[in-house]
């Protein structure tokens, strides 16, 4: 069951096209949602954020780490200093495997997840039963 558009959105941010391709294809194939919106840097998340945030919205980011302009951690730093988190679940999804970066996920209470690229139809089947989102899908 796909979730109600008016409450739940979900963005996909990473600086790599055909990423962004797949992973958009796998969020409409799984019905984790019908229209993700992109971004190409952590910049335009947050200029989108700091312009559309609506506080009876649920905000699912699919976020890469290492990207130009601002990287996934200045983006949830952004969202941090603001105030917005408590309205953001992040999936972390990255080609890094350094240890040092999934330490650092764990200090951030809005990553619900953090998977290795790419995001498959099973993993967001997973992380549809996330408590901070599960509600949007039953």
């Amino acid at each position: 069951m796909s979730p109600n558009n008016q409450d739940f959105e979900v963005l996909i941010v990473d600086d790599d096209e055909m990423t962004v391709f797949l992973h958009d294809i796998y969020v409409k194939e799984d019905d984790f949602h019908p229209s993700p919106i992109h971004f190409y840097n952590g910049k335009d998340a947050v200029d989108y954020f700091n312009t559309y945030f609506n506080v009876k919205r649920h905000y699912c980011i699919l976020l890469d780490i290492n990207m130009p302009i601002l990287d996934g951690w200045e983006v949830m730093d952004e969202i941090l200093e603001k105030g917005m988190d408590k309205n953001v679940s992040v999936i972390i999804l990255t080609s890094s495997i350094n240890t040092a970066d999934r330490i650092n996920a764990k200090k951030y209470d809005m990553v619900i997840d953090y998977v290795e690229k790419p995001l498959t139809v099973d993993h967001l089947s997973k992380i549809k039963s996330q408590d901070k989102i599960k509600d949007f899908f039953s």
